[in-house]
């Protein structure tokens, strides 16, 4: 990550950058609107964009079969009956997979909308292989949107759409700007901040700036897509005078909007394709209605014209639709954090693999796992607001392509191993570190015995002993942890060998029933089975101003159970706390780690909580993994983080940029995260930090506190089978990172790489090879 304080600049190199501009000169010089096409000019004229669309839930309150079998169907035919009695009539559409649906399912109908793209009269739209979601994917799944997606649009069609649509995306973050502005595309529009959102509408269309100052053109406000058009729109009293606002204040004379048909598919109304067209090339207009593509004022917009457009930076969240799908359907959450870590360290594997000349890079494999991840960010999918059904398609998918991305990591490792000298004494383990920065960490070993041994020792590369400890034996299967040095992305071989002795203890690590420490932290546990205290032994402070409790928080929203999250319900202090049926014991003590498991309930669900510390750098922070059956109702469950730090503002971890936000509001008490978040005091001196590896949602109740939201079941008044949305078990892992500095000092986002990527170990056969014993990028 290239960190400037709370800001992470994507960096393109000059090939990349020369690329993107040739492609967009293509499109910009080769794009060719209806012959017929009223001429216009947005320096001099008044002019409405009118943009006809069909918006397509892949799946929401149907699965896609139904999708595939009606509405792909729909959206072809009714559209083709439009184009043959409304010669000025055009359509847009999104979405690469639908487009793959369309030619798998009905051959014949896509060789028609192939036809009528050649024609200009269906636009291909919005760049992406779906609708997907911004506040939960990462940067690199949204910009491989976008890569996917043109790379069809431009095999099969020989086009490709400059802008993104997101007509119903709940929130959009604020890294969105720089992160479309890396992958080449000019715009982005959507209707859904009418939906309270929590900063307004800061424009019409205007200029969204990113973190890194660099901005995307944007229809912020494009009106309903499901919207009518009146008879004679170019008369319109309403569109006048918006028009004539848009003069007003910045001297501009066009504006944007969508109609059409929402949700399933299909065809705008023929009233209001009778109407928009009816609107054209009129005598006696107030202002031209131009019919056309999505991205076509994007193209239009010069430097002259450019500089007088407003300008916004910073999030576009909404107090509508927003809060709890940030963690609603936790599980595919996780499934999806999971399968872009992974598809990251397969990728790096396989890449490594291909230049030692032991494998082709597996392209296809590798992008089939990852349509398959993409296609599941859908802004209904991900977020967590489609029907039960729909997951068994979802959570197939993701499974589908964790096992391509293993399958890649596996095979390639194996390729990479065999060029590594695994000579060794006892048993060769291989340790891959798929994170591109040295590390000192806890690696995780399974070895299968005929007979299991008494005891253990791990040697490095150079015959000295590693602390190791043996953390369980179940049949002849042994699990060994041990404290590995890495190099950034790279592996390294360790022998195991057979011992009738143990490690001896280390005297960094003691453990208690309540108690625990290590070189950087004492650690308390109260009766509760709370973290009460955090003593930083190196900075000489507590951490803690009170314990770190599981809060239950209610949860009745208004409507729109599982999308959203109400402040008259967050304005209110917890009513209920997970410490219930309190059970504690020691369950590791060894050189390498020291942990508490802590059992306790509340509101009808309990929790396994592994607190930990290790020995080492790994041990810069107090772990928490946790395993949840989870069957409450009308409540959200919090990890608080109340510390001895103050300062109104928080920082979030966004992937390709770190952002501020303040303390909860009224129109601000759920935010998105990725990996990390962190409050810092004003003087920068101190900070903590809390690491997650699933979950999204957060809130900061005060100046001193941090709240991570691990689960959400709120009271379904509609949706009903929302009220036990996320029943069952879950298994996901928290940490806090107390540190010197502020976050960037502290290297807070690698550390929150490090949680999520740990170091993976793999068993190989002993022989000699090219390498000596390790190989880092």
């Amino acid at each position: 990550m290239y960190l400037l304080k709370s800001t992470n600049l994507i960096k393109m190199n000059k090939k990349t950058n020369l690329l993107v501009l040739g492609i967009l000169v293509a499109l910009i010089t080769n794009a060719q609107p209806l012959k017929n096409r009223e001429k216009y000019d947005i320096s001099k004229e008044k002019v409405l964009y009118t943009i006809g669309y069909s918006h397509l839930d892949s799946e929401w309150n149907w699965d896609y079969p139904t999708t595939i079998n009606q509405y792909i169907w729909n959206t072809m035919e009714d559209n083709f009956k439009l184009f043959e009695k409304y010669p000025d009539y055009v359509f847009n559409f999104t979405g690469s997979r639908r487009y793959k649906m369309m030619k798998e399912y009905y051959p014949e109908s896509y060789k028609k909308v192939k036809d009528y793209i050649d024609q200009g009269r269906w636009f291909i739209s919005g760049s992406s292989v779906d609708e997907g979601e911004v506040n939960v994917s990462s940067s690199e799944s949204v910009l491989r949107q976008v890569l996917y997606g043109n790379l069809y649009f431009r095999h099969e069609f020989n086009k490709q759409s400059i802008d993104y649509m997101l007509p119903d995306c709940f929130g959009f973050v604020a890294t969105m700007p720089q992160v479309w502005n890396h992958a080449g595309l000019l715009g982005f529009s959507t209707q859904k901040l009418s939906w309270r959102s929590a900063n307004g509408v800061p424009f019409n269309f205007g200029i969204w700036v990113g973190p890194d100052e660099k901005g995307l053109l944007s229809a912020l406000n494009a009106t309903s897509y499901s919207g009518r058009v009146v008879p004679r729109l170019d008369q319109d009293s309403t569109w006048n005078a918006r028009l004539q606002d848009d003069i007003s204040k910045y001297g501009l004379s066009f504006d944007y909007r969508y109609f059409g048909t929402g949700d399933v598919g299909g065809a705008p109304r023929e009233d209001d394709v009778k109407n928009a067209v009816g609107s054209v090339k009129n005598s006696d207009s107030k202002f031209k209605v131009i019919l056309t593509s999505s991205d076509q004022i994007y193209k239009d917009i010069t430097p002259e014209i450019r500089e007088k457009l407003p300008t916004y930076s910073g999030d576009l969240l909404l107090t509508e639709h927003s809060a709890g799908s940030m963690t609603s359907q936790s599980f595919m959450k996780r499934a999806n954090r999971k399968n872009e870590a992974l598809a990251k360290s397969a990728e790096q594997a396989a890449v490594i693999a291909d230049w030692l000349g032991g494998a082709t890079y597996p392209t296809e494999k590798l992008n089939n796992a990852w349509e398959l991840v993409l296609g599941s960010q859908f802004h209904d999918i991900l977020p967590g607001t489609s029907i039960p059904k729909a997951y068994d398609y979802a959570w197939n998918d993701e499974f589908i392509a964790m096992n391509g991305f293993s399958e890649v990591m596996i095979n390639s490792i194996g390729i990479i191993a065999s060029s590594l000298n695994t000579q060794v004494e006892g048993r060769a383990v291989v340790v891959y570190n798929p994170v591109a920065a040295e590390r000192e960490d806890i690696v995780t070993a399974e070895l299968t015995y005929k007979k299991l041994p008494s005891g253990v020792k791990v040697y490095g590369k150079e015959g000295e002993v590693i602390p190791s400890q043996i953390i369980s034996a179940n049949g002849n299967k042994l699990k060994v942890i041990f404290l590995a040095n890495l190099p950034s992305s790279g592996l390294s071989v360790f022998d195991v060998r057979e011992s009738m002795t143990s490690d001896p203890v280390n005297p960094e690590l003691s453990v208690t029933d309540f108690t625990m420490e290590n070189k950087f932290f004492k650690v308390k546990i109260d009766g509760n089975g709370d973290i009460a205290s955090i003593y930083d032994k190196k900075a000489s402070r507590e951490v803690l101003s009170k314990p770190a409790t599981l809060e239950f928080q209610s949860e009745t929203p208004t409507q729109w159970p599982a999308w959203n999250m109400d402040w008259d319900d967050r304005k209110n202090p917890p009513f209920d706390y997970m410490n219930k049926d309190v059970t504690m014991k020691v369950v590791e003590n060894g050189p390498v780690r020291v942990a508490i498991e802590i059992s306790k309930s509340g509101q009808n669900s309990g929790i396994s909580q592994m607190v930990s510390l290790a020995a080492g750098d790994a041990g810069k922070m107090i772990n928490v993994d946790n395993k949840i059956d989870w069957q409450s109702k009308a409540v959200s469950l919090k990890a608080a983080f109340p510390t001895t730090v103050e300062n109104e503002f928080a920082t979030y971890g966004l992937n390709s940029a770190a952002v501020q936000r303040t303390t909860n509001n009224e129109v601000k008490f759920e935010v998105p995260g990725r990996k990390w978040i962190d409050i810092t005091d004003r003087s920068n001196n101190y900070g903590v930090s809390i690491l997650e590896d699933c979950k999204y949602g957060s809130d900061k109740p005060d100046n001193s506190t941090l709240r991570l939201t691990l689960m959400y079941t709120p009271k379904a008044n509609s949706y009903v089978y929302q009220g036990t949305q996320d029943w069952g078990i879950h298994d996901f892992k928290y940490a806090i990172y107390a540190h010197v500095g502020d976050w960037v000092y502290a290297n807070t986002p690698k550390e929150g790489d490090f949680i999520n990527n740990p170091l993976l170990a793999f068993e190989t056969t002993k022989h000699e090879g090219t390498l000596d014993g390790k190989f880092h990028c």
